[in-house]
């Protein structure tokens, strides 16, 4: 990319655009729980509803961990189309199956699919723009997500109670036949074969045979920093994604108000996202992600406290869905910012496939707590466990995201000796 140019949009576009499968997905289970649990042919209670939302993302972990290696062997765009199409064939799959384990099996798939195409989309955003531009170009890609979460929201608010939660497993099903030739035609105009190149030869380098190896003192700190901020992070904001429906209707929130707060969370994102990546470029990235953070966990433990209701309590979920998921953006912006470009996807697919280990965790956190927790009221009722949990992993997130900050600002003061500025 020519200096002058800062950003190659259609390349973030495009990326943000793939990113709206995961949305979609993670919302529409979120939304539709209540109805998975009534329909007797699935046989679901909640301790079951809370193994099938962990399935997608252990199929994320296992997609992410692959993510790297794929890239160096087949290069982004078949990944990015392969993964999509994955997704899009388990999605059809779950909207047919009248079992639970075979619904199970069915999301494990999909997250398989999900979870090569979000580290591509970043390495794929952050190659198309300079470092001053890197949070911003990666908040937009990841804005992808609540977009897609805002269309499974508004979907099951209009339609679920008249035609029940199969057919909008078949819509997600969809979005990858109608995106795919989108993107490819995108991606083979503006896709530098140059770089996959580089990964391929990236690939040769770390190959058994090969004299080169991994520089494992150069990757193996911002790994394990980026790992645990996405773990906790991830483990809040997906554990409120999968369960906000569930729990705004434990405090007494009917279902139709609970279903109207997702549409609010998921729009509070798709802003939050951009603000956050705008603020970063003035601010900085690692200040940003701390504030983010905080104002996350606080949220969390006001929504079950009883002390707002009605417009106050949107006003909250809108707040916290500003910040919950731009604090993993901006990490994701960190740990591209920590190693050399070369190894962006495979760090990536680490950070995000590992990290993922807390959104596996947060269904099963949520189904054990609402199980177990004696009855109570505000926060120490079942529910407010659930959020008080959450806004503990997000503080958890913080620490671990100023560790990163540390390891970025060192590899940059690097840089810059190396370079003679």
């Amino acid at each position: 990319m020519p200096k002058a140019q800062k950003v190659d949009w259609r390349v973030v576009w495009a990326a943000a655009a793939a990113m709206l499968v995961e949305g979609y997905d993670l919302g529409v289970y979120g939304n539709l729980l209540p109805f998975l649990l009534k329909d007797g042919t699935l046989g679901m209670d909640t301790a079951l509803a809370g193994v099938a939302g962990s399935a997608v993302f252990i199929g994320m972990l296992l997609g992410g961990l692959a993510a790297g290696w794929l890239n160096s062997r087949y290069g982004q765009r078949k990944v990015l189309v392969c993964g999509i199409s994955v997704f899009s064939a388990a999605m059809l799959c779950t909207a047919l199956v009248h079992d639970s384990v075979l619904f199970t099996g069915t999301r494990l798939v999909a997250g398989a699919g999900l979870g090569v195409v979000m580290p591509v989309c970043m390495a794929m955003a952050r190659s198309a723009c300079s470092s001053s531009m890197s949070s911003l170009c990666i908040s937009v890609v990841m804005g992808g997500i609540p977009a897609g979460g805002i269309a499974a929201s508004l979907l099951s608010w209009l339609t679920a109670s008249h035609v029940g939660w199969r057919p909008l497993f078949v819509v997600g099903a969809l979005i990858g036949p109608v995106l795919i030739p989108l993107l490819f035609s995108v991606l083979r105009r503006i896709v530098d074969p140059e770089c996959e190149a580089t990964d391929r030869e990236v690939a040769q380098d770390v190959s058994p045979g090969s004299r080169r190896g991994v520089p494992l003192r150069e990757l193996l700190a911002p790994a394990i920093a980026g790992m645990a901020a996405t773990f906790c992070f991830l483990l809040s904001f997906y554990g409120l994604m999968t369960w906000l429906t569930k729990l705004m209707t434990e405090i007494r929130v009917p279902l139709d108000g609970a279903l109207q707060l997702t549409l609010v969370l998921n729009t509070g994102a798709v802003l939050g996202s951009l603000l956050t990546g705008l603020l970063a470029t003035r601010f900085g990235t690692l200040t940003l992600t701390v504030v983010s953070g905080v104002i996350g966990a606080v949220c969390l433990v006001l929504l079950p406290s009883g002390v707002i209701t009605g417009a106050a309590m949107m006003l909250v979920v809108a707040v916290l869905g500003m910040v919950s998921p731009s604090a993993q953006n901006l990490v994701n912006s960190l740990v591209s910012e920590a190693v050399a470009a070369h190894w962006r996807t495979g760090v990536l697919g680490f950070t995000l496939g590992v990290g993922r280990l807390g959104a596996v965790l947060a269904p099963v956190i949520g189904s054990y707590l609402l199980v177990n927790v004696p009855a109570g009221e505000g926060i120490t009722s079942p529910a407010g466990a659930v959020f008080v949990a959450f806004a503990v992993a997000s503080l958890g997130g913080v620490v671990a995201a100023c560790w990163l900050g540390g390891l970025v600002r060192r590899r940059t003061r690097h840089d810059q000796s190396v370079s003679g500025l």
